[in-house]
């Protein structure tokens, strides 16, 4: 893949991105550096990042696809709370698990988990609290 600046600066938003960003998110952090780039040279590299496997595409079922910088095996689940996308770590590799398996030799895969945040949870949990002490 040939050097793109525009590229570049894709890369680099979700690099530095604490959260699993959007490619609206992309575009909204790039324009601060480049203010002419569009939606859809976001778009284009971002796919081209992730088609060589230089970042990670996570699939949303019902939603925007979102990236990450992490290529490090990993799962993510969404919080069905707020909609944001968590890094979870087994620890046995579910590749390792899957590949043991007779009759089929998997190749990938994409596994999608739903549970709530930890700031969800914690604020769930200060409701709660809340409403026992008015009882």
């Amino acid at each position: 893949m040939k050097y793109s600046r525009q590229r570049e600066l894709v890369r680099e938003a979700v690099e530095k991105s604490s959260i699993h960003p959007t490619a609206d998110e992309v575009y909204q952090e790039v324009r601060k550096r480049e203010p002419t780039i569009s939606l859809a040279t976001v778009y284009r590299n971002l796919n081209q990042l992730s088609e060589n496997h230089l970042i990670r595409r996570v699939v949303v079922p019902g939603d925007s696809d979102h990236f990450d910088h992490t290529l490090k095996e990993h799962e993510h689940m969404i919080c069905t709370q707020c909609g944001c996308v968590v890094d979870i770590w087994p620890q046995v590799s579910l590749q390792a698990l899957f590949s043991g398996m007779e009759g089929a030799h998997i190749t990938g895969y994409d596994l999608t988990l739903y549970g709530i945040c930890d700031d969800c949870a914690r604020k769930r949990g200060e409701a709660e609290l809340q409403d026992t002490a008015h009882v």
